[in-house]
């Protein structure tokens, strides 16, 4: 039977099961808002909302979701390029991957705090978070490339090696789009891992015109509703991202 002819479920129980879940979000903010009465302390969702779209009519905004936002996407391709030449290597060299497994699971296992104070020491505010996200996300990257690549038929890898050496060409042109799957996924994840780690690395080193540096101003101000307007904007990017890898996913399952 194809794949076409199966019939597809309805997601209507999903999105039911979904709805609930972000009312039962908005009910439980509204009775906490409600039982401090105070938006120094827990700012309401009206409150939140105002400041959301007030935040919008500022030109500085769209510089630090650019300066945040780009940057991580920066991070992104600078960790992809590392790890797809890393995987290649050690498919190639099954020593090498031995040799950098230690590196890589350090950069695992080794706690975020202490390499922020580290950093904090040597190295200048607004560089920090890149350092510490591209870190961060380069054993994910490239677990998930190395683990795509040798799913890759054995027979197909032999073949195209007698067929053509291996080049920068053939790697992006064949190799990537049979395990482009993987290789989305992968990187879908490492946006929404790279998004929490870049903001609160931001928060920490006070990165200047950056969305982590918004939530530290907030903070030292006492201004809740920024605090949680910006939030709600990170809330919603990663909602976007995480819609675009169910849409990916859903569209290579059909």
């Amino acid at each position: 039977m194809k794949a076409s002819s199966v019939p597809k479920k309805k997601p209507t129980a999903q999105i039911i099961a979904s709805s609930l879940g972000f009312l039962t979000i908005i009910l439980l903010w509204i009775i906490i808002s409600a039982l401090h009465q105070n938006d120094i302390i827990f700012p309401g969702i009206i409150s939140t909302l105002k400041v959301f779209f007030s935040l919008f009519q500022r030109g500085s905004t769209y510089f630090i979701l650019l300066n945040t936002i780009g940057g991580l996407i920066l991070v992104l391709v600078l960790s992809f390029l590392t790890a797809l030449i890393l995987s290649l290597i050690s498919l190639k060299f099954p020593t090498f991957k031995s040799y950098i497994t230690p590196f890589l699971a350090l950069f695992k296992i080794i706690p975020v705090p202490a390499l922020l104070i580290v950093f904090l020491v040597n190295f200048k505010q607004s560089f920090i978070p890149f350092l510490l996200t591209y870190i961060v996300l380069l054993p994910l990257v490239y677990d998930g490339l190395y683990g795509a690549f040798i799913s890759i038929n054995k027979d197909l890898i032999d073949e195209l090696k007698i067929t053509s050496k291996l080049n920068l060409l053939m790697i992006f042109k064949i190799y990537i789009p049979i395990v482009s799957k993987q290789v989305i996924s992968t990187l879908l994840q490492a946006l929404g891992l790279g998004l929490k780690v870049k903001v609160m690395s931001e928060f920490i080193a006070e990165a200047p015109n950056t969305i982590g540096y918004e939530l530290s101003y907030g903070r030292a101000t006492l201004s809740m509703d920024i605090v949680f307007a910006w939030s709600l904007i990170l809330i919603v990017i990663v909602v976007i991202l995480d819609a675009v890898l169910v849409n990916y996913l859903g569209k290579q399952e059909a």
